[in-house]
């Protein structure tokens, strides 16, 4: 293990500063901006009582809408396959957990759908169903370490997806065992050394 100088934390803290430098000024904003805008981050101060309506609709237009997540959902789901073809299962498992939080995070969104003949569709309640059966079989796989239960347990969860997609009139969205992984910056190999 090495150790840590005085000299070695004074030559990384003046690179971090030389580096927020040149970023400022690469970007044109300047230095004295960039401090205004971590201020601005301030807390903002109580709502009053009659700007709740104002301050819910502001709220509502910041969320983003369930396409995006399930876009992140599809990155995640994808690179889970990656990782658990190269029997990286560290990272596969966190591939699932980020999955597996992003579709809570669009379910969040909008935990019902209203269809077209105007009966509600619970979208929660499917993946509660989802999350106890589909997502379990895929953790279990995982933990086990397991590529032919991985396999299997990854396209039982395609079909359940696809499942939901039908139930809230949107079966054009197929999704399939994905070519290639979205993620092309991390080596998913189990054995990389690189960077330590």
């Amino acid at each position: 293990m090495k150790r840590i100088t005085f000299r070695g934390v004074c030559v990384f803290a003046c690179g971090v500063l030389v580096g927020v430098a040149m970023m400022a000024r690469w970007q044109r904003i300047p230095l004295a901006l960039a401090s205004t805008v971590v201020q601005a981050q301030a807390p903002r101060p109580p709502v009053e009582p009659a700007e709740v309506p104002a301050e819910v609709t502001r709220l509502r237009d910041l969320v983003p809408g369930q396409s995006l997540g399930m876009a992140d959902v599809g990155n995640q789901y994808t690179n889970l396959w990656f990782a658990a073809q190269r029997r990286n299962w560290p990272l596969a498992m966190y591939f699932y957990n980020e999955t597996r939080n992003r579709i809570r995070w669009v379910v969040r969104i909008a935990p019902t759908r209203k269809k077209s003949d105007g009966t509600i569709t619970d979208v929660q309640g499917i993946f509660d169903g989802i999350d106890t059966s589909a997502l379990a079989m895929l953790k279990a796989a995982i933990e086990k370490k397991s590529s032919v239960k991985f396999g299997a347990a990854y396209r039982t969860m395609i079909e359940s997806c696809y499942a939901c997609h039908k139930a809230v009139e949107k079966p054009f969205l197929r999704p399939m065992v994905p070519l290639a992984p979205t993620q092309t910056v991390l080596n998913m190999s189990p054995a990389a050394k690189w960077p330590e």
